[in-house]
């Protein structure tokens, strides 16, 4: 998961520069996008498909760029109609079309989910690297 959503991007900035302090996230939860998702749309997948939370380890140190890994698999519930997932989200709310897109990512092989599929996200699957 490569992509800084715009929001987080000032944060960063903000953060390492001191120009403000922001506050950390109140939480982190994963998305499904039925679209590529993009700095400031995250096209959710909607209806039974609800975020799931998100924990990751603390980040390694870098060699060259610093990663974070997710430490806990996540279970999407099963979907109630058929849906093409093209990407996944990080967000700040676990309300669908609340919060705000922190990172992002366009699947390189989309995943279709039939009605009564659950989508299985395993531990360490999804890597966040900044470099």
């Amino acid at each position: 998961m490569a992509n800084i959503a715009q929001a987080m991007t000032k944060s960063l900035l903000d953060w390492a520069l001191g120009g403000a302090s922001p506050s950390a996230p109140a939480g982190r939860f994963c998305g499904l996008s039925l679209g590529a998702p993009s700095s400031v749309s995250m096209s959710e997948a909607a209806g039974s498909v609800t975020r799931q939370s998100c924990v990751f380890g603390a980040a390694g140190t870098p060699s060259g760029s610093g990663t974070a890994t997710n430490n806990a698999a996540m279970t999407f519930p099963a979907v109630a109609a058929s849906n093409v997932i093209s990407g996944l989200f990080i967000a700040d709310s676990v309300s669908s079309a609340a919060g705000t897109n922190l990172f992002y990512v366009t699947l390189a092989t989309p995943r279709t989910l039939l009605s009564g599929d659950q989508l299985i996200v395993g531990s360490g699957a999804i890597t966040v690297t900044l470099s």
